[in-house]
């Protein structure tokens, strides 16, 4: 197999990044088009390290996540074991590695969800929190300490307070979207709202779970890709994407439970990552819309600016 152009400019961005960390500075930009473009496979695991920032806690603490695996084992509280505990089986049970009590998966994703509720007591473990750690996993060939670190980017840099007790960051995910539906999809939000179903019905579990247990896994990957680069402002665009491609569906519905159905069998139907993406772009769209989007754009920006300002306070606190 030929290497492609896109493949030339990854390795030559991740060359870049590991020159940048050599010297303490944040990994160098890419282009847009290359980042919804998707990660080739088999650099994703290094991309994702690099751009999440993950692998400077890699470098900078050896040895604290197994140091964490053994504390976890004495001060998780059962109740969270217990928890966790549940959700193993129900995470994947179709993949090969995750289909047994000691397969590989199981064991290294109950590893590393007691671990990271030892490192982040106040999240511990929030159901659909397996799902997001059961796919990072895979993709970093079930390593774990990698594995960890993401899971630790994720929640507690790009996805904020999507995991606390109270949820917060999911209720300002899902109020964002909800405006973007209204203005690009007027007639869908006005019907869905006649019948009476709130979206966030069906789609907290889309912005929780990060699309992980909604769409098939190479298509959540390619929107991760975006995710570790752009912030979570991808996971509104794809949600749209989604209930546009469903509009018509959607829009003969005439109960609760009609559109519950058709919203979740969306991700189920959606196979074609590159078309999922591409409409997520949502280009032509008009002047309000656009500006609904800005507005939603300036919020990620000044999230992304909080999530770099908050690497180097994470190392702090851990060393």
């Amino acid at each position: 197999m030929g290497v492609s152009d896109a493949d030339v400019l990854w390795r030559r961005w991740l060359r870049q990044a590991d020159s940048t960390a050599s010297r303490g500075q944040a990994p160098p930009p890419i282009p847009d088009g290359l980042v919804w473009g998707g990660v080739p496979a088999f650099l994703r695991a290094r991309v994702w390290l690099r751009c999440s920032g993950a692998l400077r806690y890699v470098r900078l603490l050896p040895g604290y996540y197994d140091v964490t695996v053994t504390k976890a084992r004495f001060s998780v509280s059962a109740q969270v074991a217990s928890e966790v505990e549940r959700d193993l089986h129900r995470t994947f049970p179709n993949h090969p590695h995750f289909s047994g009590q000691m397969s590989l998966g199981v064991r290294a994703l109950r590893r590393v969800l007691l671990a990271f509720a030892h490192h982040n007591p106040e999240v511990g473990y929030c159901q659909a929190l397996n799902y997001v750690c059961g796919l990072l996993l895979i993709a970093n060939s079930f390593e774990e300490e990698p594995t960890f670190w993401l899971l630790a980017c994720v929640v507690e840099q790009f996805t904020p307070d999507f995991y606390s007790k109270e949820m917060s960051g999911i209720t300002t995910q899902q109020e964002s979207f909800n405006r973007f539906v209204l203005a690009i999809l007027p007639q869908l939000a006005a019907h869905i709202e006649r019948v009476g179903m709130p979206l966030s019905f069906v789609t907290t579990n889309w912005f929780m779970t990060l699309f992980a247990n909604c769409l098939p896994s190479e298509t959540v990957m390619r929107i991760w890709d975006v995710l570790f680069f752009d912030g979570p402002l991808v996971l509104s665009l794809v949600g749209a994407a989604l209930m546009k491609f469903g509009a018509k569906r959607l829009m003969t519905t005439s109960s609760l439970t009609d559109v519950a159905e058709q919203l979740t069998a969306l991700g189920r139907d959606e196979w074609d990552a590159d078309a999922l993406l591409a409409a997520a772009c949502f280009r032509g769209m008009d002047k309000q819309q656009r500006a609904v989007l800005a507005g939603m754009r300036r919020l990620n920006a000044e999230m992304m600016g909080a999530v770099r300002r908050s690497h180097s306070d994470m190392v702090n606190r851990l060393i």
